[in-house]
């Protein structure tokens, strides 16, 4: 009964450091809007029920080529006014290609969003049903403090307690 005590601890103490890491990789990966970007890929919390997403849902987006986003394609985008940014979806209604590197999209017929602000069409999006709602409290202040931070102190004064009753426990010698 203790080895299978001590190899379930030790599962657990491996799955609870991969969520670790991938949520302080996921922390690390914020670009200047606050949204988790590795390379061309964005994870998208949706907040909001609509007709294609639940509230909660993950969203992973391909940051399109400029060529590859058409006319009555549905996308989410960047949204910066006042200084504060959201991320809206809404469908291309014209597009105006600059140079080769920029095309600015009007959104909804009357928004103009710059191709760096496009994040990605919702045809191309890979959908993960609730995964975004326990991203959100994994990547949240008080969840990262108290699923990772709290955990670690914990083992780390628990492990200082041990050095601690080991230096103080009496070393008796058998004479033989």
């Amino acid at each position: 009964m203790k080895k299978v005590l001590q190899i379930l601890g030790g599962i657990i103490a491996v799955v609870y450091v991969v969520i670790i890491v991938i949520v302080t990789a996921l922390l690390l990966g914020y670009n200047q809007y606050k949204v988790t970007q590795f390379n061309n890929k964005s994870l998208i919390i949706i907040n909001e029920k609509s007709a294609k997403y639940q509230n909660g849902d993950l969203a992973i987006f391909t940051k399109p080529n400029n060529d590859l986003v058409n006319i009555n394609d549905e996308v989410f985008f960047y949204d910066v006014s006042n200084g504060e940014v959201t991320i809206n979806l809404g469908v291309v209604t014209k597009k105006d290609k600059i140079n080769d590197t920029e095309t600015t999209f009007t959104i909804n017929g009357s928004h103009e969003v710059s191709s760096s602000m496009l994040i990605g069409k919702c045809s191309d999006a890979k959908i993960y049903s609730k995964l975004g709602a326990i991203l959100r409290v994994l990547e949240s202040k008080f969840g990262y403090l108290l699923i990772v931070i709290l955990p670690t102190l914990i083992l780390f004064l628990y492990e200082i307690y041990r050095v601690i009753i080991e230096i103080k426990t009496p070393v008796t010698v058998k004479e033989e």
